[in-house]
């Protein structure tokens, strides 16, 4: 089937973004078509319509005379179309709730004097290793529906609180039946089981487990795309992830890393040695850590959610931006550090604290969160034969997405 959208307010492509890579960003880099119109296709998929391909898009006036038989919506120039947004770090499958830890921390405490009480995520993992899978789904299906309210279309989910063989299997198993719930959704599936070390076991056992029992059955049975890892000060070493993310790309997985959040560890130079797809938080990186991911494929991941929620100093986003690193947002979504599935308000953060301009904020939750997923050949742009992820506003202008905090219509 061909739908056809029509008479939009404005049209946001991002073609300029992506003939850019992303990189080095200007306001006006952020063209707009007015009165805009796209056309795309839809497929079925796990029983369920949804849209394909994009077919065409450009101002309404110049729409192709094949595409005027099919039946259009008129958008009568109220509603913006841009691509979806895509939320490329998020811890979304947990149970248990840690809302005594944030008061806590409002009171002056620390996320590593909480943790070393047994808070943190150990305590997240007690309640996910006792919660059923049909609890996990349950939870799970409310906040996607939420990230979806917001225009999230790509949600990458991370497993890590398990932290043994078969939580972590439980939780990539659900992230696997979630794709085929939300068929309309591209759901990506992250290996974190490297998220931080088991009470039970000793590092060197745990790491066994991940490397020889966890890694070969997750590629034998599909469950996740890339392997993820935690580098930092008092979680895994430089050392250990190297030997973890070798082992996980001899299978065939992508990488990624948490790094340089705590403290800094050089995580950023060890990603860009691997080629990881993306380093993510990256408070605390240093100067030679900059110029590394400038200098690389590597996307960096902020998540300015995360430093608000922990009154940290935000990453030195302008810093990476100026250097031409390739800068992506997320929500990093989880139950310790940032409980806010609301895309759009972690834009605001980042407009308001990490001086981002339009273009920038643009390209940080489309193109450039697609690469950090290694999908910017087909996400994160709309223009013919690209994935036909759009969101339609509620808004006249992509501005009023990051303008109007914490909206909700």
């Amino acid at each position: 089937m061909v739908h056809v959208l029509l008479n939009s307010s404005f049209l946001y492509q991002g073609l300029e973004i992506s003939a850019k890579d992303g990189r080095k960003l200007i306001a006006s880099d952020l063209t707009t078509i007015p009165n805009g119109a796209l056309v795309y296709s839809t497929k079925s998929r796990f029983g369920k319509s949804v849209p394909d391909k994009i077919l065409w898009a450009g101002p309404t006036k110049e729409l192709p005379k094949k595409y005027k038989k099919y039946s259009s919506r008129n958008l009568k120039n109220q509603f913006a179309i841009m691509p979806g947004l895509i939320d490329c770090h998020t811890h979304l499958i947990f149970a248990g709730d840690r809302s005594d830890e944030f008061a806590e921390r409002c009171a002056g405490a620390t996320y590593e004097e909480i943790t070393k009480k047994g808070g943190g995520i150990l305590k997240t993992v007690q309640a996910t290793r006792q919660a059923s899978l049909k609890e996990l789904e349950n939870l799970a299906i409310r906040r996607i529906r939420d990230s979806m309210h917001y225009g999230v279309r790509t949600i990458e989910i991370k497993s890590g609180y398990g932290l043994k063989h078969d939580t972590e299997i439980k939780i990539l198993t659900l992230i696997q039946k979630l794709q085929k719930k939300f068929p309309e959704l591209t759901i990506i599936s992250t290996f974190l089981g490297a998220h931080a070390f088991p009470k039970e076991k000793t590092r060197e056992d745990y790491i066994n487990e991940i490397c020889n029992i966890m890694l070969p059955e997750i590629a034998e049975k599909k469950l996740a795309q890339a392997c993820d890892i935690f580098v930092d000060e008092g979680y895994y070493t430089i050392q250990e992830a190297s030997h973890i993310l070798t082992k996980a790309r001899s299978f065939g997985f992508k990488i990624k890393l948490h790094g340089d959040e705590l403290q800094n560890t050089e995580a950023t130079a060890l990603a860009v040695q691997m080629n990881a797809l993306s380093a993510d938080h990256l408070l605390k990186i240093s100067e030679a850590g900059i110029n590394k991911i400038a200098n690389s494929d590597t996307v960096a991941v902020l998540l300015p959610g995360t430093a608000f929620y922990l009154k940290s100093l935000q990453a030195p986003a302008r810093k990476l931006l100026s250097k031409g690193a390739c800068v992506a947002l997320a929500s990093d979504f989880n139950p310790g550090t940032c409980m806010c599935l609301n895309l759009p308000a972690i834009l605001t953060i980042a407009a308001l604290y990490l001086e981002m301009n339009r273009a920038e904020l643009f390209a940080s939750v489309t193109y450039n969160a697609a690469k950090a997923l290694g999908l910017e050949k087909h996400k994160g742009v709309l223009t013919a034969g690209f994935d036909a992820d759009f969101f339609i506003l509620p808004f006249q202008r992509f501005e009023e997405l990051y303008y109007r905090f914490a909206w909700r219509v």
